[in-house]
């Protein structure tokens, strides 16, 4: 099987100028772990993940620490104060933060080759893009975890009966006949009976009548 039929076209991206307070939204409104940074020409630039967004120094999360800088009054009365780092990182976009050392999947290759992706980088989700490198889809971990879990069920499905499942199967057949013929025995023996009670009662009331 190959990429293409199963990844997700259905692509959410961002623009390289998006705030990083954009991108955090977009992050967790959809529950991605990450989002493709594209040109007008749906291009791939870059790839923002989650990760992407603390600092290695202090282990901030950015989206976080610049809301709060927005929010003291002292910048919002007076963004003279503030030193140029600081203004930088108020107004950092996408392209700031984006990892530009990507790792791509075409949509010709291998889902092997795609697992073998997931389980060597640390990327999820794979941006999929074609020899112009213009982003034609996603691959996700998890596509690949549902796959791989309806491949184990169907081959669950069509696994042969071990022993222990044929001997069962006919220890129950076995025991249902043995109760079956038990059951048929036991209503012919209750049908003799039953019409025995009616002959011996017959008998005895025609005696009964003759001796009267």
């Amino acid at each position: 099987m190959l990429v293409k039929g199963l990844m997700s076209t259905k692509i959410i991206t961002v623009r390289p100028t998006a705030t990083i307070e954009q991108v955090a939204d977009v992050l967790h409104q959809y529950h991605f772990t990450g989002v493709p940074v594209v040109d007008e020409k749906d291009r791939l630039l870059g790839v923002i993940m989650e990760r992407d967004f603390i600092t290695s120094d202090s282990k901030l999360y950015l989206p976080t620490y610049v809301k709060m800088l927005k929010d003291l009054d002292f910048v919002q009365n007076d963004k003279k104060h503030l030193s140029k780092e600081a203004e930088g990182l108020i107004h950092a976009t996408a392209k700031d933060v984006m990892n530009s050392n990507l790792v791509t999947l075409n949509p010709k290759d291998t889902i092997e080759h795609a697992a073998e992706l997931f389980a060597t980088k640390r990327v999820n989700p794979i941006p999929v893009v074609d020899e112009a490198f213009k982003l034609v889809g996603v691959l996700s971990r998890s596509d690949l975890i549902t796959l791989f879990s309806k491949k184990n069920i169907a081959e669950k499905r069509e696994a042969p009966l071990r022993i222990v499942d044929v001997t069962a199967e006919k220890t129950f057949k076995e025991i249902d006949k043995h109760f079956a013929l038990v059951s048929k025995v036991r209503a012919s023996v209750w049908f003799l009976i039953s019409i025995a009670f009616l002959v011996i009662g017959f008998v005895l009331g025609v005696l009964w009548v003759i001796d009267y």
